[in-house]
């Protein structure tokens, strides 16, 4: 067995196997600073071999899935959009088709036709006639 002598600082932890040990604190605080920044290019190991890892989550690990996060709402609020444009398109087109069938006599509810209200529109309301007959 050997004696260590040594004159720097150590930070002590201990793995999730239950191994204490230290690290000297200025290479513990350099990967401290490389997981915050998300660049985290070295990593503690205990003696067993098991790798160190810091709680929580880097800025920019955060900051990524707040990005995706807002991608996704955005996504969705387009979707939705779309959809709500697909829905309006068809009820216009319902409209239209009812305008077009009362212009030329038939009633919305029974699906008639009056000769008496084709008359009618054509007489009385013309305008309307070639408005929504030829639209």
């Amino acid at each position: 067995m050997s004696t260590l002598s040594y004159s720097g600082t150590l930070t002590t932890t201990n793995c999730w196997c239950g191994i204490h040990y230290a690290v000297p604190s200025e290479f513990y605080d350099m990967v401290e600073r490389q997981h915050r920044d998300g660049k985290a290019q070295t990593n503690i190991y205990c003696p067993l071999g098991h790798v160190w890892h810091f709680a929580g989550t880097s800025e920019a690990e955060k900051l990524r899935a707040q990005l995706e996060s807002e991608r996704r709402r955005a996504q969705a609020t387009r979707d939705l959009l779309a959809a709500e444009e697909r829905s309006h398109a068809a009820t216009r087109g319902h409209l239209t088709r009812t305008k077009k069938r009362v212009a030329h006599g038939v009633c919305p509810c029974c699906n008639r036709t009056f000769k008496q209200l084709a008359a009618h529109m054509k007489n009385k309301h013309a305008e309307y006639v070639q408005e929504n007959a030829t639209a």
